[in-house]
């Protein structure tokens, strides 16, 4: 469960709409279940569209881009400790409530992963060689000021990227 409401909050973090994921249990023998939860969700996925109306973005390459990056910051160990970290917390508390994992999710997961596909995301703009100033990076991302601000200093400290005269660009 606290993976299925990992990936549902990393879905909606990365533009995408929740409702793209089901997660739900059949066994073999249980043949008709099957085929009613596929057809019922290829019925939802045929209703919500292609990628991108249902979520209202307007331009496919963010959409592509963010989900790129969400891709990678799911690889970063940050996220996946974050992840691991939570599930022995519930184990031990014993409290694997849908209410309580959305929650801790959420507090836990959801601010590590956000940080890291930002990152990601920074570096593939500044990746087309050219600089951009704070506002600009902060209306093509849609970041806030201070999760935006935070990245970037993360990422200077790396020495992945730096500030100069045309704004902010790869280090090289």
């Amino acid at each position: 469960m606290i993976i299925a409401e990992v990936s549902r909050q990393v879905l909606a973090d990365s533009g995408l709409n929740p409702g793209r994921l089901a997660l739900e249990w059949a066994s073999a023998a249980e043949g008709p279940r099957f085929v009613e939860l596929v057809t019922g969700f290829v019925s939802r996925i045929r209703a919500l569209g292609p990628f991108g109306s249902a979520e209202g973005e307007a331009d496919a390459a963010t959409l592509s881009m963010r989900l790129k990056a969400a891709v990678k910051a799911a690889e970063a160990p940050k996220v996946r400790t974050s992840i691991g970290n939570l599930a022995k917390k519930m184990h031990e508390a014993g409290d694997y409530s849908l209410e309580t994992i959305s929650k801790e999710v959420a507090d836990k997961v959801l601010s590590v992963f956000q940080q890291e596909r930002l990152g990601e995301e920074v570096l593939m703009r500044l990746g087309d060689e050219r600089g951009y100033d704070f506002a600009a990076l902060k209306g093509l991302t849609g970041a806030s000021d201070e999760l935006l601000d935070k990245t970037l200093q993360g990422l200077a400290k790396k020495g992945a990227v730096k500030e100069g005269g045309q704004g902010w660009a790869l280090a090289q």
